[in-house]
């Protein structure tokens, strides 16, 4: 009986060592397949990050040499230029050399994996925008790019000399409607006139030379005045319930209504200023506000985010900072100062009466300095302490000054202004010296209303009630 207790004993041992035995073979088989995907996931993620750095390294070789190849593009074009402005021929373009000269040679030109194009387009008569693209297959499914993009010029003939201002186009466009105000965006110019059908118009002046209506919309009401800004132009309006009119002109051929705005009252809306989304309108004076300040963030539905009674007729507006500058009717303020700080509460901020009992009618200003027109002159006014305005010169123009422009180029830094003189319709003044400035030069037209400078095109664009000739483009010779 021992005997039997003691082989059970052993057996139970036996069971108990065969069944450790196998507990520890299965831990061990579990921390093998742990260990293995842990492995499995380092080996992934150090391939991986292997060849993503390898493809990560040869695309930036391979974009840097795309980018010397496309510098390499302009600077041939420059070698070309060299031996004559014409031989840089309008079109599509391959490079290559010829007894070392670089040359024209099909319409793109290859080296190893990269394909080169030379695109030329005319900005007018006298200057050229080169653009250089190199193209590659980056990956089976990505192609890589690079554009490089300048501009050129016939030195010889672009050599500014505004002191002999020249006609160089004009349009007539339908109707006896005066062209009241215009504006200038990229290759194209916007044109109110007072009323008619169609008074929206829109003219491509992508070659200076031989401008083109491409565009027109009549619009309710009369309008007064026009700012543009990306793809809308805002537009000042006579009508009692559109003061302001948004108009989408990014498709210049088809211009359409966006939305308006409704002031309170009746008073004619006389001028418009854009600043991102936020228009600044005044208007004639009247018992309503004259001073608005509308957010067109939804340019459908324009909304008046405050208002200022000013006293007096606000005739244009321009703003900087916290700041806006307007052109008053008021005898003893015709710049009046506006603090825009709070859109939602405007304030008189400071003035500066010029004196007389005529209305200072037009506004423009760059930096700390802001240029009246009123009666036949124009007032520099240094408004480096807005609240306190000064007085840094005048000059007198031929007439009443109608509008005004600026050129504050490299080389030029010009006010240019229309007047109701009937022998001197186009002026220009020198104020590279402000508190001295000089006349430069004029041209005997027929009146004009408006005008607007371009300093890519170097030309001043004019309209006006004349009808055979509403708009006209100014040159330097």
């Amino acid at each position: 009986m021992i005997k039997d207790e003691r082989l059970k004993i052993k057996e139970k041992n036996h069971q108990s060592s065969i069944t450790n035995l196998y507990s520890s073979k299965g831990f061990s088989l579990l921390e093998v397949l742990l260990a293995v995907s842990i492995f499995a996931i380092l080996v992934t993620g150090l391939v991986g990050g292997l060849i993503y750095g390898q493809e990560a390294t040869a695309t930036a070789g391979l974009r840097s040499r795309a980018v010397m190849l496309a510098e390499e593009g302009l600077e041939a074009v420059r070698n070309i230029k060299d031996g004559g402005f014409n031989d840089v021929a309008i079109g599509t373009h391959g490079l290559a050399t010829a007894s070392n000269i670089w040359e024209f040679s099909g319409s793109s030109d290859t080296t190893g994996v990269f394909t080169r194009q030379i695109d030329i387009a005319n900005v007018d008569t006298d200057r050229k925008t080169i653009t250089s693209t190199v193209t590659w297959q980056q990956t089976p499914s990505r192609t890589g790019s690079v554009v490089l993009t300048t501009r050129m010029a016939n030195w010889l003939q672009t050599v500014s000399d505004w002191a002999n201002p020249a006609q160089e186009a004009s349009l007539d466009f339908s109707g006896t409607e005066d062209g009241l105000k215009i504006q200038v965006s990229s290759n194209y110019v916007y044109i109110v006139r007072n009323g008619g059908t169609p008074d929206f118009l829109v003219v491509d002046i992508s070659t200076p030379a031989s401008p083109s209506l491409v565009g027109s919309l009549s619009l309710t009401g009369n309008p007064t005045n026009i700012y543009v800004s990306g793809n809308y132009a805002y537009v000042s309006n006579s009508d009692d319930s559109e003061e302001l009119q948004i108009i989408n002109i990014s498709t210049p051929a088809s211009p359409s209504v966006t939305g308006t705005f409704n002031a309170a009252g009746t008073a004619d809306a006389k001028g418009v200023f854009v600043v991102g989304t936020t228009v600044y309108l005044v208007r004639d004076t009247s018992s309503s506000d004259e001073f608005y300040i509308i957010n067109a963030s939804t340019p459908a539905s324009p909304t008046s985010t405050g208002s200022l009674n000013l006293g007096a007729a606000g005739y244009e507006v321009w703003v900087s900072g916290t700041k806006a500058y307007v052109a008053s009717g008021d005898n003893s303020q015709e710049l009046q100062v506006v603090d825009i700080t709070t859109p939602a509460s405007p304030s008189i901020f400071g003035s500066y009466g010029i004196g007389g009992n005529t209305d200072a009618i037009t506004v423009s200003g760059l930096g700390n300095t802001v240029f009246l027109g009123q009666g036949s002159d124009v007032y520099l006014i240094d408004i480096s302490t807005p609240s306190t305005p000064s007085l840094t010169s005048t000059f007198a123009g031929a007439g009443t000054v109608n509008d005004i422009a600026l050129n504050f180029g490299s080389a030029d830094t010009f006010v240019y202004f229309v007047t109701a003189n009937s022998n001197k319709e186009f002026e220009l003044f020198d104020i590279s010296v402000p508190a001295s400035p000089v006349s430069v030069g004029s041209l005997n037209l027929t009146a004009f209303n408006g005008i607007a400078y371009d300093s890519v095109h170097d030309r001043a664009f004019l309209v006006g009630p004349e009808d055979g000739s509403e708009f006209v483009v100014i040159k330097p010779q």
